[in-house]
């Protein structure tokens, strides 16, 4: 079975950025990527302000009441 560990490579070492595998002198493939994606409070804060805007405000028992009455009158 594969598993991903993320390190950094400096000097000819590998230096894990969270968990390290368990074994020692264990074969890897090591694939190099640009950048890591990046999680920073201030990008997840931009996104929940976009997405604020499409949450609608939860309806009431009268108002639900309300909608299904008049679907139905429209259906008689």
């Amino acid at each position: 079975m594969l598993k991903s560990y993320a390190a950094i490579y400096k000097q000819g070492r590998l230096e894990w950025l969270d968990d390290a595998p368990e074994q020692e002198g264990i074969q890897v493939i090591v694939t190099f990527v640009d950048t890591l994606p990046q999680k920073s409070p201030a990008h997840v804060m931009s996104i929940l302000a976009d997405a604020w805007g499409s949450v609608q405000p939860p309806k009431t028992v009268a108002q639900i009441d309300d909608d299904i009455a008049q679907m139905r009158n429209e259906w008689d």
